[in-house]
């Protein structure tokens, strides 16, 4: 095995299942599905490391928050928001696809990888699930799903919604060229069938830079910052950016940063900022994306060893099971 071969496997992170789906290739997975791709990569990443162990803790966590709920379902489960009786859908739906290969000292190979992963994803009729790994991964992600529908649906236009404490919309950072956690949105925003015009920010905190507000705002873009979501509400917030990213598009593009959590909830971030969205605020923007056209979903930046306490993946967990509901559990009705 060469020094390359061995630092990609080091970067693997094939242990428990997500949500504890199946184990399968791409030949077995229907229109439908959904598909967890592992993008354990934080190569990317500018200051603190760590969220290549992200996808390996989320398998962990989804697995047993599937295993206490099929626990509980023996005595039928109660969702005690709405009152209602639910069941669990046939977990054969949920395909673990294993991890993308990823490339430490090769960025370009990295995105490539990722990318065919979850294009070919696309051309089934499932629907991807890319997990980071840092947010850079996002991009990749989301070319996968472009350069799918452009060569299967030519026609086809998308918007794109990111829950971020960033606006990620660097050009290049000095050390690091344009290819890092910061420059994501860009290179998404670059993309040929992503609607400029239909691109939502939601969570934004902290400075940012004018020069980028600007140009977003020029295109027709969409900034809710932190302040917004306190202000006027996550539901409220969740609604319009719906409503603004479908414009003239059949399908959404969502990218879900851990860090738009305020760092007294979720300390476990590459990247820390603080007066965010509170955890019950970032639950109801989901809930709300989760009935959206969505084509395609990553969540990044869950950093394990920033948080020894292990609450971090653990509320990344339930913020995915909360995306992921209408496709994990059925409404029975409400109790008699």
């Amino acid at each position: 095995m060469s020094a390359s071969e061995a630092l990609s496997r080091a970067f693997s992170s094939p242990v428990s299942r997500f949500f504890d789906g199946e184990n399968a290739d791409l030949s077995l997975l229907r229109r439908g599905d959904v598909a967890f791709i592992g993008m354990p990569s934080d190569a990317t990443h500018t200051s603190r490391i760590g969220t290549r162990f992200g996808p390996r803790a989320l398998r962990h966590e989804t697995s047993m928050l599937m295993h206490q709920l099929r626990r509980d379902a023996e005595g039928g489960l109660i969702d005690t928001a709405s009152g209602l009786a639910c069941g669990l859908v046939d977990g054969r739906a949920l395909v673990d696809l294993g991890d993308a290969t990823i490339h430490p000292l090769d960025v370009e190979k990295t995105i490539r990888s990722i990318a065919d992963m979850t294009g070919a994803v696309v051309k089934t009729g499932a629907l991807p699930v890319a997990i980071g790994g840092d947010h850079f991964n996002s991009y990749p992600a989301c070319l996968g799903v472009s350069e799918a529908l452009a060569r299967y649906e030519p026609g086809a236009r998308f918007g794109y919604i990111q829950i971020d404490g960033h606006l990620d919309f660097c050009d290049r950072l000095a050390a690091w060229g344009p290819f890092n956690h910061a420059t994501n949105a860009r290179r998404c925003s670059e993309l040929p069938n992503i609607r400029r015009e239909n691109m939502v920010w939601i969570g934004i905190a902290g400075w940012v830079d004018g020069n980028d507000v600007a140009e977003i705002e020029g295109f027709g873009g969409l900034i809710f910052s932190a302040e917004d979501v306190h202000r006027i509400g996550a539901r409220e917030v969740a609604c319009r950016a719906v409503a603004h990213a479908q414009r003239n598009c059949d399908r959404i593009y969502l990218t879900i940063d851990v860090d738009a959590l305020d760092s007294g909830f979720l300390p476990g971030t590459g990247s820390i900022v603080h007066s965010e969205i509170t955890s019950r605020q970032y639950l109801d923007l989901l809930e709300v994306f989760a009935e959206a056209p969505l084509c395609g979903i990553d969540m990044v930046e869950v950093s394990p060893p920033l948080d020894p306490s292990g609450r971090s993946e653990a509320i990344a967990a339930q913020l995915l099971f909360e995306i992921l509901r209408p496709r994990l559990v059925v409404e029975r009705g409400r109790r008699a």
